[in-house]
């Protein structure tokens, strides 16, 4: 069986030859400095080619996925042609959207907003980036065609961009204000709202509709859930975001109508999925298996037969363990989610440097090798 038949039987809720596996995804990529362990560990001087500049987790690395058999390749738009981000003395680097970051350690972290206050006029006034411009997706096509014609591998887009809008909304508002806002300054919550969904929806729709016919799904990230609960409840996703981010999906569906609906989130989301599903979305990642309410065998009874499970493997306790664990981990989530298809297999989230290099040979020699 090809890697793209595979992943279509998956998707498809058919029992594939094996469960698909997945790296290089928006939430199945390398920390850089694990990559660089897993590097050193395998005596490979040669680095793959850096996608996401100025990040965490920067590489890609097709020699890695190819080590294991995995089934995907993985596409995504760049920044514009020329784009310098700004920078200050202090290390604050802004991004195009006018956000402020600076590096501590491994990760990034906001600094500042370019919307202090809940000043409607200022939405329109803010420079927002452009998302027709053509540069942003320069070969993005004829390297999906090339894949397609050339390798029998599943192929995908990966977020072009950090987040969807609950999280943008966050980044050029600022945590504490978004919660306040959505109680006490809802016009300009639903305007701010709807101007990031706008440039949202042009971004994806711009970088999708030349790919379409090679795309198996379309990845998109926000993440609704902490460890014991969601962020907002399901009256106020359905209040504000729900409908901005179904034109989306639509918009996506229009545009690229095989490809599916791809969405991230880490936490606690059970809650949220039925409202997920009547928004559109049709794979669900990242499935951390500690949150509360999130049993993997809870959720494939509950919603196996109309969502497709990625991820689930637990980075928070089994992956950062012993081998053992992650093997009986690995073999926990096949059991749970593989039975009748509809399941992608990767980790909940990115591999960190806190995981021993032999767990993340043995998740994916584990998952590989599984014909449960």
């Amino acid at each position: 069986m090809t890697h793209r038949q595979r992943v279509k039987m998956a998707l498809s809720f058919q029992t594939p030859d094996r469960v698909p596996l997945d790296m290089w995804g928006t939430d199945s990529r390398l920390i850089d400095p694990f990559y660089f362990k897993v590097l050193e560990h395998l005596g490979w001087k040669d680095k793959g080619e850096v996608e996401r500049p100025g990040k965490t987790a920067q590489y890609v690395d097709w020699r890695l996925s190819d080590l294991f058999d995995c089934d995907f390749r993985h596409l995504t738009a760049r920044k514009p042609s020329g784009y310098l981000p700004r920078k200050d003395p202090d290390g604050t680097v802004y991004d195009e959207w006018g956000v402020g970051y600076q590096k501590r350690g491994e990760h990034t972290f906001i600094s500042s907003n370019p919307f202090p206050e809940a000043d409607l006029a200022a939405i329109e006034k803010h420079p927002w980036p452009d998302m027709h411009d053509p540069s942003r997706f320069e070969g993005m096509a004829e390297r999906a065609k090339h894949w397609f014609e050339t390798t029998d591998y599943a192929i995908t887009t990966t977020t072009p961009v950090s987040g969807l809008i609950m999280d943008l909304y966050q980044y050029v508002r600022g945590t504490e204000n978004f919660f306040m806002d959505l109680c006490l300054e809802k016009a300009f919550a639903h305007a701010l709202i709807d101007k990031i969904a706008e440039v949202m929806e042009t971004l994806y729709v711009n970088m999708v509709r030349p790919l379409g016919p090679y795309l198996a799904w379309v990845e998109f990230a926000t993440d609704y859930g902490t460890q014991n609960g969601l962020f907002i409840s399901p009256e106020m996703y359905r209040e504000f975001l729900k409908g901005p981010e179904q034109r989306i999906f639509a918009a996506v569906k229009k545009v690229a109508p095989e490809a599916k609906i791809f969405m991230h989130s880490c936490g606690s989301i059970k809650r949220l999925i039925p409202d997920l599903l009547e928004a559109g979305v049709e794979v669900l990642s990242a499935l951390q298996p500690l949150a509360f309410e999130m049993d993997s065998a809870e959720l494939k009874r509950e919603f196996g037969r109309e969502l497709v499970f990625h991820g689930g493997i637990d980075l928070q306790q089994a992956l950062v363990g012993t081998r053992e664990q992650t093997v009986a981990e690995t073999l926990k989530r096949l059991r749970d989610y593989a039975p009748g298809g509809g399941y992608i297999c990767s980790p909940s989230n990115h591999f960190t440097s806190d995981v021993p290099v032999e767990n993340f040979f043995a998740l994916y020699e584990t998952a590989r090798d599984y014909r449960g």
